[in-house]
């Protein structure tokens, strides 16, 4: 007897890419025998958005020669009636040139919560795009901060010590912002 496909993985889990990369996606099959198999040629892709970016039938993520700001789509896979869980895929325009982060409040409270805002200045364009959820957020004391990557937004512990200071920086396709120092107020 047969195998049955029970599920349908895909990965990587939310790429981010440059509009002059591609990206390899796969599809992993996982049978009710415990067995998996690699169907990523077999799988039927698709992509949400392709003015953003395209997915052909081996998986590979193409993004659009038009791609101007950051976009994303969401690609996904089936294979007979099994549909894998969706990712999304960025495309930004490429290596940002600039990384300019603010904070708001910069003197927090114990509880408070802080709002950052990344924005990102990309080679051929003057307009800086809002990269907050894409950055990867680089913090000094992750004991009174608690900072997620994919949100701009942080708590200040409640036993914060009144006085102290965290740095946080934002980088993104190995560029860094500028830091924001938060000192903690009563």
């Amino acid at each position: 007897m047969n195998p049955t496909l029970t599920s349908l993985a895909i990965g990587p889990s939310s790429p981010t890419i440059t509009k002059s990369q591609t990206q390899q996606m796969s599809a992993t099959g996982t049978y009710d025998d415990g067995s998996t198999k690699d169907l990523t040629g077999r799988a039927t892709w698709t992509s949400s958005d392709s003015s953003c970016a395209t997915i052909n039938a081996n998986g590979l993520v193409t993004p659009s020669a038009s791609v101007v700001n950051i976009c994303t789509t969401t690609v996904g896979a089936s294979f007979g009636t099994v549909s894998a869980s969706s990712t999304t895929v960025t495309v930004t325009p490429g290596t940002p040139t600039a990384i300019t982060l603010a904070a708001s409040p910069t003197n927090p409270a114990p509880n408070d919560s802080v709002t950052f805002t990344a924005n990102a200045t990309f080679p051929g364009s003057s307009s800086p795009q809002d990269i907050t959820t894409s950055v990867t957020w680089i913090n000094s004391d992750t004991t009174e901060l608690t900072l997620t990557n994919g949100s701009g937004t942080g708590t200040i512990s409640a036993t914060a010590t009144v006085g102290n200071q965290i740095n946080v920086t934002a980088s993104f396709s190995g560029v860094d912002s500028n830091t924001v120092t938060l000192t903690i107020s009563q």
